[in-house]
């Protein structure tokens, strides 16, 4: 159960690379999009129930959790499990959906003609990824990663380095670093999943 200080907190940041507001689930497809990035990408919170502005407007869980499971199940290939809190704040509900990060990416969005895409989440949009993500998915290079204490100095270690020179290629991340090409992609796309850095081009980031 969240406590209204943590949703009161969620409203004030906005939209995120975990977190995304509907104010209701009105297309099962469309939502399936959202479903997959997050799992794709870091994992995240799909909170229903919160109009535009951050303003409390209110669901039906039982027809919003219907739309998101149907999307889940029927929209996303691998299907996706979902895990649900329902929360109550002056008066009105709010159903907060969960979506864990995969460790079977890539997952794809089904459209209702059948075609399918795979999204995932870079800052508070869902979006298809570019070739070069799209084959590190494909890969399966970013299942299973382990984000230990090591893990943590190489972000502050790439973040003091972007500091004082505003840019990062993917080669120049492999001599700082002294790992090899899969690694260094891997890296810095986890790192874009959480939110610090952006891509400039396949092969150089900078950060937010």
């Amino acid at each position: 159960m969240y406590h209204r200080n943590i949703i009161q907190k969620w409203i004030a940041q906005g939209e995120g690379p975990n977190l995304d507001f509907k104010q209701s689930i009105t297309s099962a497809p469309k939502i399936a999009r959202s479903i997959v990035a997050f799992a794709n990408s870091r994992g995240g919170n799909i909170v229903v129930g919160i109009g535009d502005h951050g303003h409390i407007v209110g669901i039906d869980p039982n027809e919003e959790k219907y739309e998101l499971d149907k999307a889940a199940s029927k929209y996303c290939s691998p299907s996706i499990s979902l895990e649900y809190d329902l929360y109550e704040m002056y008066g009105k509900t709010i159903l907060i959906t969960q979506v864990a990060e995969s460790t079977h990416k890539p997952h794809y969005a089904i459209k209702k003609n059948g075609t399918q895409k795979i999204y995932v989440r870079v800052g508070d949009s869902c979006i298809v990824p570019n070739e070069m993500v799209n084959a590190v998915l494909q890969k399966g290079d970013l299942n299973n990663l382990h984000r230990n204490t090591q893990y943590g100095t190489l972000k502050k270690k790439l973040i003091d380095y972007l500091k004082e020179h505003q840019q990062i290629s993917i080669a120049h991340f492999m001599q700082l670093n002294n790992c090899n090409e899969r690694s260094a992609k891997r890296t810095l796309i986890d790192f874009m999943f959480e939110g610090f850095i952006l891509m400039i081009n396949e092969s150089t980031f900078k950060l937010k």
